[in-house]
């Protein structure tokens, strides 16, 4: 795995400046195979996010696709595509229905849209796959979905398996999706919401061994030994997140590309988040960014939230 310049003064700047690895460097190179492995693993179990999600999909999938106008075709954007899996549905029901569209995965990690490459065309042989290596992260993206565009198809952009509570800066992250779209395209996101009284029951599943490697990756990059740290998995009531952590028991040595410095014994660093939202609370997050709630459903359990949303065009 190699990472460019920006990448190397962000992730110094993380660690020094607020304590944190940002998750997405995890999935860059074998960080791939880590992802796959914990999402492979859910989808076998019942009542997880991936399948809650793909049972409330299918559900409301035709829902979604009446809003828009598919004549000339749609390309489906999948932003942070992981392996490929969650937006299946959505393709196999376009195909099936004869409707024309391009499938266009985005993300940080070349090796997760490889991925996401062999997953879909291994189900639909036939499909046009444009893979985009972008970090969403640093800024809107309006020069790829313009192009998209150029041949009269529509954009429907898709954010799936509660992702978005993996980011520190909400607002910058949807703000960046609002700022590549028009008031024409749609963008759908899932969302896992919380239930307090189940906060302890779901804290286990961010514990496993799995996803213990995954989030450590970078620190195995990055050469620390694993003597130096312990992980843990914890509840941040403040901010309604499953926290998870690397404890340091021992000083650790860090260089990268030349910054030398210590994470000293005592010193806790954050390796990734996951934010539970309530119906309110995201609804209300799309809102204050800029957009217009077109639809939205929920899991019988109330555990599991999907809306399509578009940007709000505000008239002077």
């Amino acid at each position: 795995m190699n990472l460019s310049k920006r990448q190397e003064a962000e992730l110094v700047t993380a660690i020094q400046g607020r304590g944190e690895i940002p998750l997405k460097f995890a999935y860059l190179g074998e960080g791939a195979t880590h992802w796959d492995s914990i999402a492979r693993e859910r989808s076998g179990t019942t009542g997880g996010i991936n399948s809650a999600e793909a049972i409330l999909l299918q559900k409301r999938l035709d829902d979604f696709l009446s809003t828009i106008n598919l004549a000339q075709g749609v390309n489906i954007i999948d932003i942070g595509c992981g392996n490929g899996e969650p937006i299946l549905p959505v393709l196999e029901k376009l195909q099936s229905s004869g409707i024309m569209f391009t499938y266009v995965p985005m993300d940080i990690s070349k090796e997760m849209l490889d991925l996401a490459y062999q997953t879909v065309s291994k189900k639909i042989p036939t499909i046009t796959i444009k893979p985009v290596v972008i970090d969403f992260e640093l800024g809107q993206f309006s020069e790829i979905t313009a192009d998209l565009k150029k041949n009269g198809s529509v954009n429907l952009m898709f954010f799936l398996g509660s992702t978005l509570g993996n980011h520190s800066d909400l607002n910058r992250v949807l703000t960046n999706f609002r700022d590549s779209m028009t008031s024409k395209d749609y963008l759908i996101v899932g969302v896992e919401l919380t239930n307090l009284a189940k906060v302890q029951k779901i804290v286990p599943h961010y514990e496993t061994k799995a996803v213990g490697d995954l989030v450590t990756f970078l620190l195995d990059f990055l050469k620390v030994p694993k003597t130096s740290y312990s992980y843990e998995a914890l509840w941040n009531d403040k901010y309604y997140q499953i926290e998870m952590r690397a404890s340091f028991k021992a000083d650790a040595n860090i260089n990268i590309d030349g910054e030398n410095f210590v994470l000293q014994k005592g010193e806790n660093i954050l390796l990734a988040r996951s934010i539970k939202f309530t119906e309110y609370t995201v609804t209300r997050l799309f809102s204050d960014v800029g957009f217009r709630t077109e639809l939205l459903t929920t899991a019988e359990d109330r555990g599991y939230l999907l809306t399509m949303i578009q940007p709000t065009r505000y008239s002077v």
